[in-house]
């Protein structure tokens, strides 16, 4: 049985299940420690701390996803009473100040009112997550980036980029935003993209005569690009300090169990097996945007059920594996090739497990970037909603639900071209019609959505009229998704049995947090790159590490590392640097720990977004990195970056590809040639993979 496939076997689908796992070697020696309270307080206190990392992200997803369509009243419902928000346009104190803010400034619609109207686009991307839970585990620190893109169609379009640094706060057992500081990294026109404000049409500030006041002028340090601002840090380093865990253990404290051991045992049980469903599935939607990126069309489509679905935009449905590679297969060749451009960002994933921990659903995005070089580019986003079912101890998709927003071209950007979605192709005709009629931006529509609220724990207010979904698709989403094999009786712990599922509920438990832990980690590497601060970028290396960035050759222990970072990547200086920027976007990583938890592979994504001298340009890799578990700290072992495209934002990439690759430095020598050498798009050539196909177990 490949890694991928025994890593998360479910302990609820019988004992033989169980077995399996321990006979791999999974939990050695715990096997024969017995269960009692004690032991069940821990595991239950790391449960609820895990839960609570899980409900954080949550929130923090939904919170963009409810600012893209104008849900203002879902929005303010995320924040806690006596909440402080600091935007842009001032501070707000208070949940009524700072929904009459939503409402009223940024929404300019009545109190109780709702959504966007035709016209307007309000994305708002929320990504690169470094959480961490406080002591006591009823507040919480986050600090995440957003990117938005919004503008008015026939208007103005804007970029934007900036840093949330949030609170957090657990008000009767929910998880609610108690303060929020959002420091601006740069706002500019979409026509000249990412230059100084002053050589450009956007602008960071909002307006100056609200309808509703703040309650104080905003207060931040700096307002970002093109100054040399440095959003403040709430965690240490990673590498070195407290910053590098999700929690600081300090006892299961005030949970004491008691009652019959293996009664107790088993909802913990089915608890620990959510948890991991949870990462797994957010790495499936991640591995499915990757195989689409390179044209595996085949390796796509074996991520689906037998009896799976696809309906994308307004194409028809899709049954089967088969049909939904002929579907995907509309794209390009297999393995796209020379001049094709396919790649599709996945972003914001928001997981639900099912109550019996053999279902689930999620919502997430896609930012398209495609094209075909001299001929044609795309910019593309949208939403997904699909349904997954766990079978053999393997999550595959039952259904895939693609919402577009919106579809532009390059050229005109969203403000100045939408296009219409298509409908179904004669080349390969649907198995069914769509589900559901509706319009695509400059119109507004809201996919519905799969869960409630998760401060208020109420379903979504959707607008009374232009974006609301139809009621037959809310229906659609928020029912239960059905296993082709029933509904299972729950398998029952008894005294034969409840150890060996402690144990491994303890080792999935502690998997979930390594793989968030590595997240903040692959986070941080991103926000210290972004700002040029290599002292801080080496100490999250470990002592036996290597580095290869852009061909430049490999760079061996962490002194070699930190040399090259300073002198070859960072020329010499630290800090951010007036009238530059540099921002390195770290996304849709692929987290793959080892069953012992002291070593992991990520394979992740990053976005550069540069701006020199009045030029803006911008490019893309894929990041094949490992890490390993240092004095209990996760550290990274191998960074190594293989860069895709690069292009000047004036002609972006259909045109102005550059095909330029550094090579080793003269001045501050590899201590190894390049491990792999490429050459960037138009030339397309295949990356590897460190996992295997979650299902088939194959490779690429």
């Amino acid at each position: 049985m490949p890694e991928a496939r025994a890593r998360f076997v479910s302990v609820l689908t019988g004992v033989l299940a169980v077995v399996s796992v321990f006979a791999l070697g999974a939990v050695p020696s715990v096997l024969a420690q017995p269960v009692d309270h004690a032991a069940l307080d821990a595991l239950e206190a790391d449960i609820v701390r895990a839960e609570d990392v899980s409900a954080i992200k949550r929130l923090q997803r939904a919170y963009g996803y409810y600012l893209d369509k104008g849900m203002w009243a879902d929005l303010a419902a995320l924040f806690a009473d006596d909440a402080v928000a600091n935007y842009p346009a001032g501070v707000f104190v208070g949940i009524d100040s700072i929904g009459r803010h939503l409402f009223l400034n940024v929404g300019g619609v009545e109190i109780g009112e709702t959504g966007l109207g035709g016209g307007r686009l309000y994305n708002h991307m929320s990504i690169q997550p470094v959480v961490h839970l406080d002591p006591g585990g009823e507040t919480a620190k986050g600090r995440w980036r957003a990117v938005a893109m919004f503008g008015n169609f026939g208007g103005t379009g804007t970029w934007a980029e900036g840093v949330y640094e949030m609170t957090y706060v657990k008000d009767d057992g929910v998880w609610k935003i108690r303060t929020l500081d959002y420091h601006s990294g740069f706002a500019a026109a979409y026509e000249t993209g990412w230059v100084p404000p002053e050589e450009s049409a956007g602008s960071p500030r909002g307006p100056r005569n609200l309808p509703h006041a703040p309650d104080r002028p905003r207060d931040m340090p700096c307002e970002g690009f093109p100054a040399a601002c440095l959003a403040p840090f709430h965690y240490d380093n990673p590498g070195t300090g407290d910053g590098g865990f999700l929690w600081v253990d300090r006892g299961p404290g005030a949970i004491e169990g008691s009652g019959d051991v293996t009664e107790r045992a088993e909802p913990l049980v089915l608890r620990a097996e959510r948890l991991a469903a949870e990462t797994e599935i957010e790495n499936l939607q991640r591995i499915y945007g990757f195989y689409v990126d390179q044209g595996h069309w085949s390796e796509a489509a074996s991520l689906f059920a037998e009896s799976g679905t696809i309906e994308i935009g307004l194409q028809g449905v899709y049954r089967g594996p088969e049909r939904i590679e002929r579907l995907l297969s509309l794209e390009g060749p297999h393995g796209l090739g020379d001049g094709w451009l396919n790649d599709r960002v996945q972003l914001q994933i928001v997981v639900t497990v099912g109550e019996d921990g053999r279902t689930a659903k999620s919502r997430s995005r896609e930012l398209g970037m495609t094209g075909v070089y001299e001929s044609h580019a795309h910019w593309s986003e949208g939403i997904y909603e699909n349904t997954y079912i766990k079978e053999d101890g393997v999550w595959k998709y039952r259904s895939m639900r693609f919402y577009p927003t919106f579809v532009a071209s390059y050229e005109g950007g969203w403000t100045g071209d939408a296009q219409p979605l298509p409908g179904p192709s004669d080349t390969a005709p649907p198995d069914a019609l769509p589900t559901e009629i509706y319009e695509i931006y400059p119109a507004a529509h809201i996919p519905p959505y799969h869960y409630v609220n998760p401060a208020s724990g109420t379903e979504p207010v959707y607008p009374a009229g232009a974006g609301r979904p139809s009621r037959a698709a809310i229906r659609a989403a928020t029912a239960r998704v059905e296993h082709p094999d029933g509904r299972a009786p729950r398998f029952r712990l008894d005294e034969s049995n409840v150890a060996g599922a402690v144990a491994e509920a303890a080792r999935l438990v502690a998997r979930f947090r390594d793989y968030h832990e590595i997240e903040n980690l692959e986070s941080a590497y991103g926000f210290y790159l972004d700002k040029n601060l290599w002292d801080d970028l080496a100490d999250l290396f470990a002592a036996d590490s290597s580095m290869e960035l852009a061909q430049r050759g490999i760079y061996s222990g962490p002194g070699r590392v930190r040399g090259f970072l300073l002198n070859v990547f960072g020329r010499g200086g630290e800090g951010p640097v007036e009238g530059q920027l540099g921002n390195h976007l770290q996304w849709q990583p692929v987290i793959t720990v080892s069953p012992d938890g002291t070593t992991a592979k990520i394979r992740s994504r990053m976005f550069q977004q540069m701006s020199r001298g009045g030029r803006a340009s911008m490019g893309a890799a894929i990041y094949e990195n490992e890490a390993v578990k240092e004095d209990g700290r996760w550290k990274l072992s191998s960074v190594h970056a293989y860069n895709t495209w690069g292009a000047g934002y004036d002609t972006g990439w259909v045109t102005g590809a550059s095909g330029f690759v550094p090579g080793p430095s003269a001045d501050f020598p590899p201590d190894a040639p390049p491990s792999f050498e490429f050459q960037m798009w138009p030339n397309v050539y295949q990356k590897p993979y460190h996992y295997e196909h979650p299902v088939t177990g194959d490779r690429p």
